[in-house]
């Protein structure tokens, strides 16, 4: 009997035993993973994804192009790689489009005041395959630098700035009038034109010798010039803009600290923006729906926040876009809007960091 008690104990222990391990190999299941997050959407492009400031971007039909600190980049359409066609190897200041493949590029104007030669500008008819120097008068006897050229499609003129001078010439770029300002003074330079022709009008800005910001309206009609020097907090420096495509009397201006909006050729302005502590906003664009767009930049470091702000009430309020999960170096220096069949895109020029797009469905307008 005491052997069957013992027998019986053995199976009991055994069988605790084995439960308590957990049973079988065959009960044993290994846990399942968590499932990740998915990745973060991205809605950031890369255009261009070379290392440089971008001063301008524009349109020539469907081919683009970019002023930058190593030079012109051009290609045939959205879809092409992109070309170095530069004159030379240094900074392309600005461009201004004549006809198509017919450009003038203000080049970097090499040494330090006083200089020796006219501010570099050339001249190509083939879209940049092929580049002429222009020998022009720009600046008079002093040689000043161009900070800007435009074309004016409807008056056939050309007009450029330097740090205190604004000056017209016809399409040759050869012969300068002075229009305002003079050709020697000192000031940290204009940079903002805005040829409005349907108003007989010329706006044109910067910065003068003591960092104050100021905006001039050149009249065709009369050669009048008026003056804005309060329109944003100083320092200050007015850099770009637009007029309004639908409503000739508006006009948009863009620099630092904020944005100013006159819907009266001048008469009265609004600063939509507020107190911005002297962010920078050196272009507005607009889309075929009326929406529009800028973008801030800050001086101080080339890693920064991109961001961008939509305005879907013709200014009157913005809507900010923080894209910096995406971008680390986010200062805007250049818009452009391009319009495809299916969307459009706002090309965003930036600081040491190329080219980036956007889809306009991907930014909220409010």
């Amino acid at each position: 009997m005491m052997r069957n008690l013992i027998h019986s104990s053995v199976i009991v222990i055994a069988t605790l035993f084995i439960y308590g391990c957990g049973g079988s190999s065959d009960n044993k299941k290994t846990p399942t993973p968590p499932t990740p997050p998915p990745p973060p959407a991205t809605v950031i492009n890369t255009e261009l994804s070379n290392a440089v400031t971008v001063n301008h971007l524009y349109l020539d039909g469907e081919a683009q192009l970019a002023a930058t600190t190593q030079g012109l980049f051009w290609r045939a359409n959205a879809d092409a790689q992109w070309q170095d066609r530069s004159p030379n190897a240094n900074e392309v200041i600005a461009l201004a489009i004549i006809s198509q493949g017919h450009y003038i590029a203000a080049m970097e104007t090499v040494g330090t005041s006083p200089y020796a030669e006219p501010s570099p500008l050339y001249m190509t008819q083939d879209s940049g395959e092929n580049w002429q120097l222009i020998n022009h008068n720009f600046g008079g006897s002093e040689y000043t630098a161009i900070n800007n050229i435009v074309y004016d499609q409807v008056n056939n003129q050309l007009y450029a700035v330097g740090n205190t001078s604004f000056a017209v010439a016809s399409s040759s770029a050869e012969n300068w009038t002075l229009l305002a300002g003079t050709w020697d003074g000192l000031a940290s330079g204009l940079a903002l034109i805005l040829p409005h022709p349907s108003q007989q009008l010329i706006w044109f800005g910067g910065q003068g010798p003591i960092e104050n910001g100021y905006l001039s309206r050149y009249s065709l009609v009369d050669a009048s010039v008026t003056t804005w020097s309060d329109l944003l907090p100083n320092p200050s420096v007015f850099k770009g803009g637009l007029i309004h495509p639908t409503d000739n009397k508006t006009v948009l201006v863009g620099g630092e600290g904020g944005i100013a909006i006159s819907r009266d050729n001048g008469a009265s302005w609004q600063q939509p923006l507020g107190d911005v502590d002297h962010q920078f906003y050196w272009d507005i664009v607009i889309d075929d729906a009326g929406k529009l767009y800028t973008a801030s930049y800050n001086k101080g470091d080339a890693v920064q926040p991109l961001t961008v702000l939509c305005s879907s009430d013709n200014g009157d309020t913005w809507v900010s876009n923080d894209f910096s999960n995406e971008v680390s170096k986010g200062g805007v220096t250049s818009l452009l809007m391009v319009q495809t069949e299916t969307e459009n895109l706002l090309y965003l020029g930036l600081w040491d960091n190329g080219i980036k797009s956007v889809s306009t469905t991907d930014i909220n307008c409010g």
